[in-house]
């Protein structure tokens, strides 16, 4: 029996989207448990509200305290209590819209006996941003980290039962999905190619600015937990590969021009979400909720 956990933070405007997509695909004896922690808006009423499919469950579980994986920590103690600690169980970020049929085929994927983690593709939805923000991501489309791992960017990560045992509780960190790829190894880390998330990302270049430096402090936090594996991919070899993508493409280079200065600014702004508590740590972009 699949589970789909899905932590939210604010997400009234979306979650019932994302909801939706995941019982689109109508598998049998689902349950997914939505958490919103520390919500000021109508978050767990907009879930709630979502019509459910015969031989699906879905359960919402509100905490005042704040904080993502104190959320994941406590869906997954809301599943065992509910006689549900089954897998494959898909982490799921509450702004994430996936296509029909992508939830069937990661669980598909991730019915293994053996650990594993997989993803979805991500598809970047930029229609609405500025110019900045659409030229950032014109080029980070060659970054390999979207395509060749899991977790990638796709606010999904699905693991098996054996996947799963390969840690405990989560830590408080923001990374939560750099902290799962660093359980596994490079053969155990699969996107399912085919599959996509739709990922609505920030629609002004300052907002891109600000969860480009928590991604960045995010990876400085787990260094001293889990350390980047030897055969992880390398976050300081990405530069040279979309630079050379960019390079045999002369009209993206202003696109890498952007994609290069805000890798540059996310190691300068990294600071201030370490100064952070609480939830803001996450600095969730509020402008894709609009």
């Amino acid at each position: 029996m699949p589970t789909v956990v899905i932590p939210a933070y604010n997400e009234g405007k979306g979650i019932a989207r994302c909801l939706r997509a995941v019982l689109a695909d109508e598998i049998a004896d689902l349950t997914v448990v939505v958490i919103p922690n520390a919500c000021k808006d109508n978050t767990a009423d907009e879930a709630r509200a979502v019509p459910v499919p015969a031989r699906a469950r879905v359960l919402v579980v509100e905490t005042a305290e704040g904080g993502k994986t104190n959320a994941i920590n406590l869906g997954e103690r809301a599943l065992r209590e509910a006689g549900a600690d089954t897998y494959p169980r898909l982490f799921l970020d509450g702004d994430i819209e996936l296509l029909p049929g992508t939830l069937r085929a990661i669980f598909a994927q991730a019915s293994q006996e053996h650990a594993c983690v997989v993803a979805a593709q991500p598809r970047f939805e930029f229609s609405r941003s500025d110019l900045f923000v659409r030229l950032y991501y014109t080029a980070d489309f060659f970054n390999p980290y979207h395509w060749t791992t899991a977790p990638n960017g796709s606010g999904t990560y699905c693991v098996s039962r054996a996947g799963r045992a390969r840690w405990g509780a989560f830590p408080n960190i923001i990374a939560d999905d750099s902290y799962v790829e660093r359980q596994f190894a490079r053969n155990e880390r699969t996107t399912v190619v085919g599959s996509f998330a739709i990922v609505r990302v920030p629609r002004n270049y300052k907002a891109l600015r600000a969860i480009s430096a928590r991604k960045r402090e995010g990876a400085r936090e787990l260094e001293p937990i889990a350390p980047l594996r030897k055969d992880q991919h390398d976050p300081s070899s990405t530069f040279g590969v979309v630079g050379r993508a960019c390079l045999r493409r002369p009209w993206l280079l202003p696109a890498f021009g952007v994609w290069a200065l805000t890798k540059w600014l996310e190691r300068v702004e990294r600071g201030k979400v370490a100064r952070l508590q609480g939830t803001e740590r996450w600095q969730q972009d509020t402008t894709s909720r609009e």
